[in-house]
């Protein structure tokens, strides 16, 4: 009888909560595509997240995939320095 097991990593990152409409401009790839983003990495057995490995939260670039660490004291001050622009409709 033969058993096929599959372990390994997953990334189970979203956007975070009430930082949906931030952007900065990427210190890597200069592009205004950074987004806060609630980082969860997960050991997984058979492909189901077993054992959480890190959380917290981060800047993410949608282009280059450049992230570094932040909190949410450091989003608040970016929010203050560069409010958001609402939506233009024609």
């Amino acid at each position: 009888m033969f058993f096929f097991f599959v372990c390994g990593t997953q990334d189970f990152s979203s956007n975070l909560h009430g930082y949906e409409n931030l952007r900065v401009v990427c210190s890597r790839c200069h592009n205004n595509a950074v987004v806060a983003r609630k980082r969860r990495q997960f050991f997984t057995f058979c492909f189901i997240p077993i054992i959480p490995i890190s959380w917290g939260e981060e800047l993410r670039c949608t282009i280059c995939n450049y992230h570094q660490d932040t909190n949410k004291d450091q989003l608040n001050s970016m929010i203050m320095a560069h409010p958001p622009h609402p939506p233009q409709w024609k």
